[in-house]
């Protein structure tokens, strides 16, 4: 596919997400978070969903959690966020309507809502390798598979690297640096099979 050829497509995807979600009950006045970087792209990564900072700056993997993980990303591959093609399964903020809102699960309905466009988005993008980061994104790849972070799967043709969710790691603080090192570890294998 020629490059002028993946804009369009893409644009073509994202036109087609807007329409779903205007008619969508549950998803109507969603922001819709778009995924960003090269097309084409060897490295993707695909997280769960935006949060509240994705949302309101429109760009996925944003927040404290994104940060943390395009630090690791960065030092591993020494390359910034833009040589990434980086994306979430569910578009949009999962949230709990209280006096502010609050992040929730996407549920199984939103999931199926956004996975055919996901699996577009990648036939576009034509990655070598996916980072699966968390085990929603994971299982959203490859549906029934164990979740084992640092342990690569071939599914489809993909070659896909679970890596646990920065969220996961953040608040897991006591052992933050362990769990960095083990996610550093993962992020060399996927340089080593570039």
């Amino acid at each position: 596919m020629e490059l002028k050829d993946t804009a369009k497509e893409m644009e073509r995807i994202r036109a087609d997400m807007a329409r779903v979600c205007a008619c969508g009950q549950s998803l109507a006045g969603a922001t819709l978070v778009f995924g960003q970087g090269p097309v084409p792209s060897p490295v993707m990564v695909i997280g769960e969903a935006p949060g509240r900072d994705e949302t309101r700056l429109g760009m996925p993997f944003v927040g404290k959690a994104g940060q943390f993980l395009i630090s690791v990303l960065r030092d591993v591959f020494g390359l910034e966020r833009e040589a990434f093609y980086i994306t979430n399964v569910v578009k949009v903020w999962p949230t709990i309507e209280t006096r502010r809102k609050r992040t929730r699960k996407p549920t199984t309905e939103e999931e199926a809502i956004f996975i055919p466009f996901l699996k577009r988005e990648i036939a576009v993008v034509g990655p070598k390798v996916i980072i699966a980061v968390g085990r929603t994104a994971f299982a959203a790849l490859v549906p029934g598979a164990e979740f084992t972070p640092g342990r690569w799967v071939e599914s489809g043709g993909l070659s896909i690297m679970p890596v646990y969710h920065p969220s996961y790691l953040l608040r897991r603080a006591k052992s933050l640096k362990e769990e960095t090192e083990r996610l550093k570890a993962s992020l060399a294998e996927v340089k080593k099979r570039l």
